[in-house]
């Protein structure tokens, strides 16, 4: 019995020896990974509740939406568990909620709760990359791409808010790297199959984005469905609708459609007075061929296309909206475009120009821009045409491996330390205007000042019967649900309509949530709405063009919101009766 217990003891010594050298061996195969890992979480983590400035409405409407989700098992309007959140303004699409719901669930209503999830799609996307260029080309090539992705411009715009248009790479990257492994296994095709349809959930681009590339593996791989026979192939029809119904349904109602219809070129009032203008000079046939809305959008979805390359775009100005770049550059490294070109034209004139998985990647480059090209701003919009940045950062690590790979000893040397020390140059360049000159800059985008402002309200507003907000700067109810924490429950009971009344009470027009507060805009003179009990916010922009008003005795100025240049935004302020101000003199 002893001896065979000691023979038991020496064989689950040897295993779990056995288990720790594989481990070992696999954490040391893969350090370098692990490191630009690191490296890519710190730099999307650090000054996180800081940069950007502050939450843009977008992002407090989602973490607004998320929190009512954790809360109550229902969104701000008390639809339980949507497949489409019916947003103050618009419908918005579930993965990046539900996935707020998690972190603001840890974090709490902060910037941290809510950018933190998508922090963590941008380094699964790093992930993602790494696995599908290493399935393409190489393990080298896999291990360049994953870190400039990690550092990327574009990538680290978007993995650092909460834009929902990150959250579809990853589903896109595991999609494909899953749908190749499965050419050779079948049951990597059915997650492949789950991951290209739960991508629908994740930003609008993918409803056409994702049919496309879909429909273009077939295409080059239908030889591969076929043999695998109708029952599997049904099989796979049947996850991607079983995943799409709730999807499916929604579009059937118009849910995932509306946003669409307002940014959509064919719908753009430009398109349409310069198709009025042009026939007011002359209406002959040849006219009215060239020169109807149809023909016009259609152009300009033409331009909107080919400008998505341009140099403008992606190394020189960028998206001209301070959300979505930091300006002063484009959304690439000057270096990256070096790459690109040497990666492409590497990839063309060696063995990989007849491998179909090459062409996969030229496809979805060439692929990428086409919803957001359907859009009326959709010719630098980075956020829809975020789809480009996998191929374009896969074809530049192929550039800068091929570049230092090929090169004689001494020759590979110095263009190796010459290219280093350009990169490093753009590197902190970028890094520095990002963390230091971009927050100041971009404060009006980002429409700074409401967390202070309802910061403080909150902190005072015991001593008020009624607080008016000023609704014509930004909309100002999703900012105060979000920063006061507002219960959802609450909210539901109390919120009627958010349309403006006029003189809902004299001197003010807009809506009322409960008895206390009120949304809307302030009629002037605004010393008629300044009553003793009432704090009034209102805009330096709309409301206080003068601030000499507060010379006043009637007025009391208890705090002035300033931008980061100093710039008032809002002024909070009270009535006071006479015979106080009299007093106090």
């Amino acid at each position: 019995m002893a001896i065979s217990h000691v023979i038991r003891l020496v064989k689950a010594l040897l295993l779990s020896y056995n288990c720790f050298v594989k481990i070992k061996l696999f954490v040391k195969k893969n350090a370098l990974l692990y490191l630009i890992i690191a490296i890519s979480v710190f730099f999307r983590i650090w000054k996180l509740d800081k940069v950007p400035i502050e939450l843009f409405g977008d992002e407090v409407d989602a973490g607004i939406q998320a929190y009512s989700i954790l809360k109550t098992g229902k969104d701000v309007f008390s639809n339980p568990y949507p497949v489409i959140f019916h947003s103050f303004s618009e419908y918005r699409l579930p993965l990046q909620i539900y996935s707020m719901a998690v972190t603001i669930g840890l974090f709490g209503m902060t910037e941290i709760g809510v950018r933190l999830a998508s922090v963590i799609f941008g380094v699964l996307s790093i992930f993602g990359v790494y696995f599908l260029a290493k399935e393409l080309i190489n393990r080298k090539v896999a291990i360049i791409a994953a870190l400039f992705l990690s550092i990327s411009p574009w990538h680290l715009q978007f993995s650092r808010q909460a834009n929902d248009s990150g959250f579809i790479l990853p589903f896109l990257l595991f999609g494909l790297w899953f749908f190749i492994k499965g050419l050779k296994k079948y049951r990597y095709m059915v997650i492949s199959s789950m991951l290209f349809s739960l991508s629908f959930y994740g930003y609008a681009t993918s409803a056409l984005f994702t049919p496309l590339l879909v429909l273009f593996l077939f295409f080059i791989y239908r030889k591969t469905f076929l043999n695998y026979g109708m029952k599997k192939i049904a099989a796979l029809a049947f996850v991607v609708l079983l995943v799409l119904i709730p999807y499916l349904n929604a579009s059937i109602k118009g849910s995932t459609t509306g946003r669409f219809s307002y940014i959509s070129v064919f719908n753009d009032e430009n398109v349409k007075k310069d198709s009025a203008g042009k026939l007011l000079i002359s209406t002959s046939p040849v006219s009215r061929l060239f020169y109807n809305n149809k023909s016009l959008a259609l152009s300009k979805v033409i331009t909107n296309y080919l400008n998505s390359y341009s140099t403008n775009f992606l190394l020189t100005l960028g998206d001209p909206d301070l959300r979505n770049s930091v300006g002063a550059m484009g959304e690439l490294y000057y270096f990256d475009i070096v790459f690109i070109i040497i990666g492409v034209f590497f990839l063309l004139t060696k063995n990989y120009r007849k491998d179909k998985k090459i062409m996969i990647l030229f496809t979805w480059l060439l692929i990428s821009p086409v919803p957001s090209s359907l859009t009326s701003d959709g010719a630098s919009h980075a956020a829809r045409l975020i789809l480009m940045l996998p191929p374009l950062i896969i074809f530049s690590a192929v550039g800068f491996h091929s570049l230092i790979s090929t090169s004689g000893k001494i020759l590979k040397k110095v263009i190796l330390v010459g290219i280093i020390f350009t990169m490093v140059i753009n590197i902190i360049y970028y890094f520095n205007q990002y963390y230091v000159i971009w927050p100041r800059e971009s404060w009006r985008f980002w429409q700074t000042g409401y967390k202070e402002m309802f910061n403080y309200v909150k902190s005072v507003e015991g001593d008020f019967e009624r607080v008016y907000f000023n609704n014509t700067y930004e909309p100002a109810l999703p900012r105060f649900l979000f920063w006061y924490k507002y219960d959802p429950k609450l909210f539901s009971k109390e919120f009627e309509d958010d349309k403006h009344i006029p003189d809902i009470v004299p001197g003010f027009n807009g809506f009322k949530l409960g008895e206390k507060y009120y949304f809307g805009q302030i009629q002037k003179p605004v010393e008629n709405l300044a009553k003793e009990g009432s704090l009034i916010v209102a805009s330096a922009r709309d409301d206080i063009t003068n601030p000499n008003i507060f010379n006043n005795p009637n007025l009391k100025l208890l705090k002035v919101v300033v931008s980061p240049v100093d710039t008032p935004i809002f002024y909070i302020f009270t009535g006071v009766n006479n015979n106080e101000s009299k007093n106090e003199k």
